[in-house]
């Protein structure tokens, strides 16, 4: 049986790269503020890996830079979409990859598993894309400090909304940004967001985190 053809990836595969990444820079210079872009149509492959997950896919990774999937994200249709898109290796290692791709984050690897960098190069560390819910608006549960906050060089606290991660996820955090210049980076892609329109949220490691209930599963 002859393999299926490639599905198509970004309409135009340059400028709707730059949008994306773009939109990334905006989504981390400002933590926990959620950034919409809206892209010509693209196809998704079948599985769980939603529009905003490919889209950060299709604009950041490459042959450099391994992937990590979870096991939602990671069916036959997906890895070769990016295989052929991107033509980005796969790992079975979080320790190894460049970015990961988390469908389901209640079953997600703790973040000390992933590629925290090394002293000489921080950057090398990984970044990993979570599917979550980003609510427009509700009872904040968490708030957010640091470089990119507003306020944050008056003490100002900033609300932010993400729901759906596993308990242990903010308690991982404080570690992770304890860490810095170490340390991995979130972004967080709405599972909810339809057709063409991708609303990330950006939580770099040098933002802080504090509680007033866990936004958990």
């Amino acid at each position: 049986m002859s393999a299926l053809p490639p599905l198509p990836g970004f309409s135009n595969p340059v400028d709707n790269a730059q949008a994306v990444f773009r939109a990334l820079l905006t989504a981390f210079s400002h933590p926990g503020l959620p950034v919409s872009i809206t892209l010509p149509p693209f196809s998704i492959p079948a599985g769980k890996f939603s529009s905003g997950m490919l889209a950060l896919a299709l604009a950041l990774c490459d042959k450099d830079t391994p992937l990590w999937l979870d096991a939602a994200a990671d069916t036959p249709e997906t890895r070769r979409h990016l295989r052929f898109h991107c033509g980005a290796p796969f790992t079975a290692e979080p320790a190894e990859a460049s970015f990961a791709f988390i469908s389901r984050p209640e079953g997600m690897p703790r973040l000390r598993e992933f590629n925290p960098g090394l002293a000489e190069y921080p950057d090398r560390s990984a970044t990993l894309v979570i599917s979550a819910e980003l609510p427009p608006s509700q009872t904040p549960a968490l708030e957010l400090t640091g470089p990119g906050v507003k306020g944050n060089n008056l003490g100002v606290w900033q609300p932010a909304h993400v729901s759906g991660l596993p308990t242990w996820f903010w308690e991982d955090w404080a570690a992770n940004s304890a860490a810095y210049p170490l340390g991995v980076d979130v972004v967080f892609a709405d599972k909810n967001a339809r057709g063409p329109v991708i609303r990330l949220l950006g939580l770099p490691r040098t933002s802080r985190v504090r509680l007033e209930e866990f936004p958990c599963m």
